[in-house]
C-alpha cells in the first residue's frame, strides 16, 4: 500500500452561515459522527497553506452541517477560510471492514493483469451510485476501470490491484 498521508480531509468548509462566524461544511466522510467529537483540526487552504483551529462545534441543521471555530466570531473572519479543507490526523481515521478502503490507499497503487502484465498506476477513484471507477494512467493513456470484484481485486499484501483480462480494455 503507498504511503497514507499524515492528513486526511474529513470536510471542506463552504460559506459562511449567519452572523456568528459559523460556515457551512461539505462532510467529506461517511461516519458523520466523527463531527460529534471533533476538537482540534487542521485546515488546508486553498492557497496550501495550513492552519490549526480549535472547533467550538458542529451541528446540523436540516440536511446540512455547520461548523464554528474557537475565536473566529464574524462571516468575514470565517470567509477567510471558504474552500479550506478541514482534516484530522492519519491516526483518527476510523477502521473499516474488511476488503473496503479509503481513496488514499488505492491512489497511487500499481495495476497489473492477473498474468502480472503492468497496465499503469491508480490516478483517482470516481465515485458513482453503481460502484466506484478507478482512473488508470495506462502508461500516459487514461483507462477507467469499474471497481467491482468480478473485475478488480486490490492485493492489500503486495500494495497492487489486480485486473482480470477483459478484452479490448488494455
Amino acid at each position: 500500500m503507498p504511503d497514507r498521508p499524515a492528513f486526511v480531509a474529513v470536510g471542506k468548509v463552504l460559506k459562511p452561515r449567519g452572523i456568528q462566524g459559523e460556515a457551512q461544511l461539505l462532510p467529506l466522510t461517511d461516519f458523520l459522527e466523527r463531527f460529534d467529537d471533533l476538537k482540534t483540526v487542521r485546515l488546508e487552504c486553498e492557497n496550501k497553506t495550513h492552519v490549526e483551529l480549535t472547533v467550538e462545534y458542529v451541528h446540523a441543521y436540516g440536511n446540512r452541517l455547520a461548523i464554528k471555530f474557537c475565536g473566529i466570531d464574524t462571516p468575514e473572519a470565517v470567509l477567510v477560510y471558504r474552500n479550506a479543507y478541514v482534516q484530522i490526523s492519519q491516526d483518527a481515521v476510523y477502521a473499516l471492514p474488511d476488503n473496503t478502503f479509503y481513496v488514499f490507499d488505492i491512489v497511487g497503487l500499481p495495476v497489473e493483469s492477473v498474468s502480472g502484465k503492468s497496465l499503469g498506476r491508480v490516478m483517482d477513484v470516481l465515485s458513482y451510485p453503481a460502484s466506484d471507477v478507478y482512473v488508470i494512467d495506462n502508461h500516459g493513456r487514461e483507462v477507467l476501470i469499474p471497481a467491482v470484484r468480478d473485475i478488480v481485486t486490490i492485493d492489500k499484501v503486495a500494495g497492487k490491484v489486480v485486473v482480470q483480462n477483459i478484452e479490448g480494455l488494455f
